[in-house]
This record gives C-alpha cells, structure tokens and sequence, in this order.
C-alpha cells in the first residue's frame, strides 16, 4: 500500500481576556475525523491483509480516526467470511451488518462508509433500510450498483467455493434457489431478462425500488419501493475503474446499465428512469451537488495505480460530524 502522511487539521480560536490584558492567547484544539465503516468485496475478509494494511494506510493520513470493518458472520472464521461472499442471502448478511454497526457505541453520532465492490451494494443497503447512525458520506469502489449481467470471474487459481457458486449460478441464475442462496444472483441484472429479473429478485430490485416503479397495477406485494433510498445521506461518490473487465458493465459502478436490446451500447444514469423520476433521490443528491463520479485507471479494486485508493481517502474521508466532507 503507498502511505501518504496528511497534516493533521487544527482549529485556532481566540479565548475571551478581560480588557486591557496581555495579548489573546492561542488555544489549539483539534476534533477527531468522523468514524469510517468499511465493507470489503468478494472473497475478502474484514481484516484481510489487504484491508489491514489499507486501514493502516487511512489511520496515517488520518490520525485518530476510528475505523470499523464488517464482520460476516460476527466473529466466524476466515473460511466462513469467505464463504458467505458467495453463499447466502443478501437481505439477511445487510441486516446482520445493520446490527454490528448499531452495536459500535464509536460510530452512534454517524460515520462515513467505504464499500468495496459488493460491499458498496450492502452499505446502500444501510443507508436506505437501517434506523440506526446516520451513514453521511458514502464511497463506493466498484460497485455494481445497476447489477451484473455476467458473472464475476474467479480468481487466478480459482477456489473452490468459488468454482462451486459459479457452478451453481450457470445452472439457473433466476431460479428461487439461487436467488435466495448464492449473494451473486441476487445482484445479477441481465436487461434482456428484464421481466425474470423483477420476477424472482427481491435484493437488487428493491434497492432501486425497480420493481415498486415498474409495476403496472397498483403496489405489488412484497415488493419494497427502496426504503429510504439516498435522500438521507450528504454524499455518494461511485468510484468506477476504467480498465475494469470484472465488473460487466463496468460503468455499472456509476449506474449504467446495458441496453437489452444490444450489449454493447451502455444506457448512461441520466437516460434511465431510475434517475429522470428519482426513484431512490439520486437525481435529488446529484442536483445539490451530493453524487460524485469519480475514476481509479486501474482493474477492478486496483487502489495503487495513480494511488487512487488513497487520493479518495484524502479527499472525501476525515471530516467531522456536523461537516460536509465532500
């Protein structure tokens, strides 16, 4: 990880002196920034090596942030952390996430948020479902948060776990199985299959409060309208990695979506209504300045080339509660 040294902010204020005294004297006084919640990807763990070393990287240039990595399941094994990235049922592991952060008395005046790749998906989840801390600035690295319309590759050598959901996914992506089993399908947007999508996905669809807006007669059953959607939180900055051949679309990172008539021409945000009829206030934080879009150069969840992962953590990471850090 490339460690950059930030200098500590200090606040200067004057203290009140009777008349005539010597001159005011100098206070310094300094406020801890806002907690940070991080969410990690695919695969990963809460205190993988990576995410360690990446949380070291944010307590240097940030000194005195506390910082707190999900944890699914709570204090289970790095095998079981691995397993429930591809194995389970997304509602349930957002929920559980729900609750750890309403458990961290650190993070109860509110917190930022740092989602990797699908991770971003679960702390949308937080921001638009959970009564708990207010989550004010959220960034997302990756983040597919219009759905995939391929599956995620394994890694280079593939392990098993993966091998075995990739398996079980290409069998029937849109059965009730999967989409209540295997995290993956429950983000899975193929818009050529748009009508099985809103069918039998409850996860993604609900979170764009898709299908609430598409139904054609009244309120569907069951179906959720987004919650809270963004209209709570002061910032979203979708991060999308250029060189990104994980992500399919890429640009899904910041809303796009494929056409479903042809799949290589990408509808962008402003052309869909999602964004025209604001069904979650997207549109809303974009107008007032609260939706940013920014780029890493690099493949997916590459934070070191331009050292991108840290020049969002200067810019839009350190704030204080009651401050816009964006």
């Amino acid at each position: 990880m490339f460690i950059q040294l930030a200098l500590l902010c200090l606040t200067w204020t004057i203290s009140a002196r009777p008349l005539f005294t010597d001159v005011p004297q100098l206070v310094l006084s300094k406020s801890a920034p806002r907690p940070l919640v991080i969410w990690h990807g695919l695969g990963d763990t809460a205190l993988s090596e990576g995410i360690s070393s990446f949380i070291e990287d944010i307590k240097t240039a940030h000194p005195g942030i506390f910082i707190y990595s999900v944890q699914i399941p709570l204090n289970g094994t790095l095998d079981e952390e691995r397993k429930a990235g591809f194995y389970g049922k997304a509602e349930e592991q957002a929920k559980e996430g729900c609750d750890q952060i309403n458990s961290v008395k650190e993070l109860s005046d509110g917190f930022d948020g740092m989602g990797f790749s699908q991770g971003g998906l679960f702390l949308r989840s937080y921001a638009q479902y959970c009564d708990g801390p207010p989550l004010r600035n959220l960034i997302t690295f990756g983040t597919p948060h219009y759905g995939i319309s391929s599956l995620i590759p394994c890694p280079t050598p593939p392990s098993l776990t993966c091998l075995l959901a990739a398996r079980a996914a290409r069998a029937g992506i849109y059965t009730s199985w999967a989409q209540s089993h295997l995290v993956q399908a429950q983000y899975y947007r193929d818009p050529a299959r748009l009508e099985e999508f809103l069918d039998t996905n409850s996860y993604l669809r609900d979170l764009n409060a898709e299908g609430y807006r598409l139904a054609s007669e009244g309120e569907p059953g069951g179906i959720q309208d987004g919650g809270k959607g963004l209209r709570g939180i002061e910032n979203l900055v979708a991060v999308l990695f250029d060189a990104d051949r994980t992500v399919s679309p890429a640009q899904s990172a910041h809303f796009a979506t494929y056409s479903p008539e042809n799949k290589t021409l990408i509808i962008p945000l402003e052309q869909q209504r999602l964004y025209t009829e604001d069904w979650i206030g997207l549109r809303a934080l974009d107008e007032r300045g609260g939706f940013v879009r920014e780029h890493c150069p690099g493949e997916h969840m590459d934070l070191g080339t331009g050292d991108c992962g840290m020049r969002m953590v200067e810019k839009y990471v350190g704030g204080q509660n009651g401050l816009a850090s964006v």
